[in-house]
């Protein structure tokens, strides 16, 4: 069994801010510290409240990269408004049965942020600077419980897990909600720090068939020809052009190819000219 990482552990470990960008697309770098979440998908989980003889079923919905994308058959009187991207839906049960309408429908993180509410993020590490995940913190609007209004936001902890893509059942936890801040646990090897590179360990800098071939093919003529200008020169005595293995070959090299791209000229204009006879 693997140790598991919880959020009274991660909240004594160093927090290390990054800079703010204007939303959360599920991107984010400081200090060469990449982190890349677009291959999560957006994600629900629900949290169950029994209250006899009813309960209520609680459902956070998420899109790491945008604003939640709601199924064409969710009713827009049942769900958050567009362009939110953490969303919460209150549904009461009797019964068995879900109430006709929801109790509550709370947009806890809007897509895309104002100025005074932009994105916070931090890195987590443990006392030997090894990164652990991300905390990411999205701002919403208000919601009034009865008279008194509570400011929203979700805080998401993306924690390093390398054998979890991030897209499992277990993958995403909520860890509570006190009707102002949501705090969600999200486990992915994206943010491992083996994850945060450009290129990966197995590519890096390796080469190709080709580029191996080119490389051993001018290796080869390069110790032909100093192979050759050494035994001319040593048992030959010779000088110039003619320290090069077949110098005299070499020399007339250009007349050869002018001769061959003539005679291939005159073949292709001779192959095209009409039959018959010709006159004498």
């Amino acid at each position: 069994m693997r140790p598991q990482t919880s959020l009274s552990l991660l909240s004594t470990l160093l927090l290390l801010p990054i800079f703010s960008l204007a939303d959360f697309t599920g991107t984010a770098e400081a200090d060469g510290v990449k982190f890349d979440f677009k291959e999560l998908k957006q994600r629900s989980a629900v949290v169950v409240v029994k209250e006899e003889p009813s309960e209520t079923k609680k459902t956070y919905t998420i899109n790491p990269n945008g604003e939640i994308e709601w199924e064409k058959d969710v009713d827009k009187a049942n769900r958050c408004a567009d362009g939110t991207q953490v969303c919460l839906v209150e549904w009461p049960w009797h019964d068995g049965k879900a109430d006709p309408a929801p109790l509550h429908i709370i947009p806890i993180a809007n897509a895309k942020s104002s100025k005074d509410s932009e994105p916070e993020y931090a890195i987590l590490r443990d006392s030997d600077k090894k990164v652990l995940g991300l905390n990411v913190t999205l701002h919403g609007g208000e919601y009034a419980y009865g008279e008194e209004k509570f400011k929203q936001s979700a805080v998401v902890e993306f924690l390093c897990d390398e054998k979890e893509d991030g897209n499992g059942d277990d993958a995403l936890k909520v860890v509570g909600y006190d009707r102002s801040t949501l705090r969600l646990e999200w486990k992915t090897k994206h943010a491992c720090e083996n994850a945060l590179k450009d290129t990966p360990s197995g590519s890096k800098g390796s080469w190709g068939f080709f580029t191996w071939f080119i490389v051993i093919v001018f290796l080869a003529v390069a110790a032909y020809l100093i192979f050759g200008s050494w035994l001319n020169y040593n048992k030959y005595g010779a000088r110039g052009w003619d320290l090069l293995p077949h110098s005299d070959t070499l020399r007339d090299l250009p007349y050869l190819i002018k001769d061959f791209l003539r005679r291939a000229v005159n073949t292709f204009q001779g192959s095209g000219g009409r039959g018959g006879y010709s006159a004498i």
